[in-house]
């Protein structure tokens, strides 16, 4: 199978090892996998999570939280668990139903995010992402790229321009820093008992929660994106 990966597919699974080693875990789970697309920078995985607004810090940090680290020396050889073994098998799946004799990034997201349960897909829900959602979304991303491989008609969506994911992306990660300066904020004021700038601050946070579906929604239907130079500080 791994004959056909992309060279991009390959680094998200090389990087995938060096997380598991650098963590000092002797397996490459699926909770690893997660984080080598994270690594990627390049193509639909990257457009898709980058659209949720995910950097690798919150996904190692996740990763950590939820099963742990650990300074053990990591064998030479590092198998991978069964499960990822499982979500390699589904993007193979997933490529094959579009018609692509390849598997790229794209698919290994596919087949990450067509697990019912496990690390992987609790840390990206507890991190904000509908598995369902997100899938959609990395369909209409593949299309994008321009393969030369099309999806069957019936899994085609509306395929974004490029220049369209680029400004949610960007927007999106604004979005989330701002989300975590206004739940500081509320926090604080909280603690300090200022209870009319707690509720200021939880106003900014739906507002931009709502603008982040917003640009999700865009995405799918072709709606306009705002520019990140138009959009409320």
């Amino acid at each position: 199978m791994f004959e056909r990966f992309t060279d991009s597919a390959r680094l998200v699974v090389v990087h995938a090892q060096e997380e598991s080693r650098s963590l000092g875990h002797d397996r490459i789970g699926v909770e690893h996998l997660l984080l080598g697309l994270l690594h990627d920078d390049t193509g639909p995985a990257d457009a898709v999570l980058g659209s949720y607004g995910l950097t690798l810090a919150d996904g190692r940090s996740a990763v950590v939280a939820a099963v742990g680290a650990s300074e053990h020396t990591t064998p030479r050889h590092i198998p991978f668990t069964p499960r990822a073994k499982k979500v390699l098998q589904k993007s193979l799946r997933a490529a094959q139903r579009l018609h692509h004799t390849f598997i790229g990034p794209g698919h290994l997201l596919l087949g990450l995010l067509d697990e019912d349960e496990g690390v992987a897909v609790d840390i990206l829900v507890r991190l904000g992402v509908d598995p369902e959602e997100a899938g959609r979304r990395v369909l209409a991303a593949i299309a994008a790229t321009g393969a030369t491989q099309e999806a069957p008609p019936s899994e085609t969506t509306y395929s974004p321009p490029r220049a369209a994911i680029t400004r949610a992306n960007a927007r999106t990660r604004e979005i989330a820093g701002q989300l975590s300066q206004a739940r500081a904020a509320k926090d604080a004021a909280i603690d300090a008992g200022d209870f009319t700038a707690a509720t200021a601050m939880r106003e900014r946070e739906k507002a931009l929660l709502a603008e982040r579906a917003q640009i999700a929604a865009d995405l799918q239907t072709g709606g306009e994106t705002p520019s990140p130079s138009t959009s409320p500080e």
